[in-house]
């Protein structure tokens, strides 16, 4: 039977619409060959996130190719990007909004629809339902018999009229034309909300990207080679040797950082917070995963100073990936009670616990404090009605640790709202009261201690100034902050001889340069 030039038409563009609707709904018509193995991450779950934020992001030299499909260069260093940026405990959304303030919008094959482009993603739409109609409508006119029409009727096999069904094919033709023009359109343009960029009205842009990578990598080598040289020149400043653990970090050289920080601990005395910063280290080269050399490290971390933070946050992540939720959200909730509300990873925790909560199916206590009214009831107060409205609710916590005194981070927190309110003997007691809760704690004696010299308190806290210096002493005698304080004590007391021998100590491991160090040879010259 011969094919009507309309049907061939119909044939040729429903060809166009499948082959269009094939690319859209795989992303590409051949897998993707541009990622080798050494680049994939051990764990599957931060690989396959991984992979998922990489099939959304534009190759910036390729047109219109994912940086999971591209071999070259950029979107290599862009999938480094993404990787290390995962390993680091960010999230997905955290990277996206990273990547686009530093490439802008472009980089993002598929943006978030706007106001601007509403009416380009809801053209096909439009059109498709437009068609449709069309058809409808023609279907309805040629099974509808009209007495009055001129146009002749045919038999059919069973004898019954039927007119001629020309509008019908006259509006599929339109419709196919319609869906035609909208699929070249949208192939031509590539995304709705950006016009076309040729390769070579690029190539400056390209460059540039290019020499910013080149300038990053040459600037975090020269860094670690400087690291390198104030270490070989000074090995015995433990200063020198976490300047080159950041370094190395940086340059993404595992071992140096790895045996930087483990020198640090020798010449500390495996001070909590360094001893951390490995086993985050060893954790961070394993891809993410807290291995058994990293756990051990924790364990040793908080057995020191079991509020120590990056140990927490190590020691909850350890919890989760052995699929016990309830001691993840146990860790990383006493994290919360030990930070500062302002604290950069409080929003990380928050989403951690509640993923551990809803992988554990763990129902989460309501968060105590102010909610979405109180904020904005609070907004509208006058200065003196928002003070008097925080100065009961400090007072409300000091009511409930009057009932729960054992509530050591309850302490340190009502020390931190004293402070804030000026209220400056309240939370030097609020301090001591902590400290003397959390006994095994030195961050807390040393907190106290501060709150005591920094308010001139060294008389009216004399008693427990020493019991708390006792126990800073005995927990981390190599501490930098504890050689300072037996300094300025023993100075108050009339000791000299001795200030002078502890100043001395802690002169000697500080960086010249240090600011402190001026202040320190004139305290000694004044002894």
């Amino acid at each position: 039977m011969p094919v009507s030039g309309v049907t061939r038409l119909i044939r040729l563009w429903t060809l166009l619409f499948c082959l269009g609707l094939g690319v859209a709904v795989t992303g590409n018509p051949t897998p993707a060959a541009a990622l080798t193995p050494e680049e994939m991450l051990a764990d599957p779950a931060l690989e396959q996130r991984a992979r998922d934020l990489s099939q959304g992001l534009r190759c910036l030299v390729c047109q219109n190719q994912s940086i999971d499909d591209s071999d070259a260069e950029l979107a290599r260093d862009l999938r480094t990007e993404v990787r290390r940026r995962l390993t680091a405990g960010e999230s997905d959304a955290d990277i996206l909004d990273a990547i686009r303030d530093t490439y802008g919008d472009y980089v993002l094959l598929n943006p978030p629809i706007s106001p601007s482009t509403w009416i380009l993603w809801a053209a096909p739409v439009i059109i498709l339902a437009s068609g449709a109609l069309l058809v409808f409508a023609a279907r309805r006119r040629d099974e509808t018999p009209d007495e009055d029409s001129p146009l002749p009727a045919r038999e059919t096999t069973i004898g019954s009229p039927v007119r001629s069904p020309v509008p019908g094919r006259q509006a599929m033709a339109l419709f196919s034309l319609a869906v035609g023009c909208s699929l070249l359109i949208y192939l031509a343009l590539g995304r709705a909300d950006l016009p076309d960029r040729p390769l070579t009205e690029r190539t400056a842009e390209i460059a540039a990207l290019k020499g910013t990578v080149q300038q990053d990598n040459a600037d975090r080598v020269a860094r670690l080679d400087a690291a390198r040289a104030a270490v070989e020149a000074e090995p015995g400043r433990v200063s020198n040797w976490l300047d080159l653990a950041v370094a190395a970090a940086a340059a993404g050289r595992n071992k140096t950082e790895a045996t930087a920080l483990r020198q640090a601990m020798v010449l500390t005395d495996d001070d909590p917070a360094i001893v951390s910063m490995l086993a985050e280290a060893l954790s961070r080269a394993a891809d993410g995963q807290i291995t058994i050399p990293a756990r051990a490290l924790v364990e040793q971390a908080l057995a020191a100073n079991p509020t120590e933070p990056r140990a927490l946050f190590l020691s909850g992540l350890a919890a989760y990936q052995d699929g016990d939720y309830a001691a993840a959200i146990n860790s990383w909730q006493q994290l919360q009670r030990v930070s500062s509300a302002d604290a950069p990873w409080m929003p990380l925790l928050a989403d951690n616990i509640a993923d551990a909560a809803a992988a554990g199916d763990i129902e989460l206590p309501a968060t105590p404090g102010p909610d979405a009214a109180d904020i904005a009831a609070a907004s509208e107060m006058s200065a003196e009605d928002r003070d008097a409205m925080i100065a009961s609710m400090v007072d409300g916590l000091a009511a409930r640790l009057a009932d729960n005194p054992d509530d050591g981070p309850g302490w340190q927190r009502l020390a931190r709202a004293y402070d804030v309110l000026g209220r400056t003997d309240a939370a030097q007691d609020a301090f001591v009261s902590a400290a003397d809760v959390l006994v095994a704690d030195a961050d807390a004696q040393l907190a106290a201690l501060q709150a005591i010299v920094a308010g001139n308190a060294e008389d009216r806290l004399a008693t427990a100034a020493e019991r708390l210096l006792a126990r800073l002493v005995d927990q981390a005698p190599a501490r930098p902050e504890t050689l300072y304080l037996r300094g300025h004590f023993a100075a108050t007391s009339g000791d000299g001889e001795a200030a002078r021998e502890f100043w001395q100590q802690l002169l000697d491991r500080l960086p010249e340069d240090a600011p402190i160090a001026g202040q320190l040879r004139a305290a000694i010259d004044a002894l």
